[in-house]
């Protein structure tokens, strides 16, 4: 069995938070990227924009209760 010291294993609780706020950095990064393309693609109005970040947001608090399917 090994021992860890509370440095070392807070050492390694920091990094994983740094990975994850990382990794979570990168995914918003890319459907910020995503959704842009999208709006100027369709030459979006300034309301259709709106809109379309206003779902993407409920799209991603559905999927952060687990209540959404598609």
């Amino acid at each position: 069995m090994n021992t860890f010291t509370v440095e070392q294993l807070e050492k390694a609780l920091n990094i994983t938070r740094f990975d994850t706020k990382k990794g979570l950095c990168d995914v918003f990064t890319t459907k910020l990227e995503r959704l842009a393309a999208h709006i100027r693609t369709n030459y979006m109005t300034p309301f259709e924009a709106a809109d379309l970040l206003d779902q993407e947001v409920e799209k991603m608090r559905s999927e952060m209760r687990g209540d959404y399917h598609g």
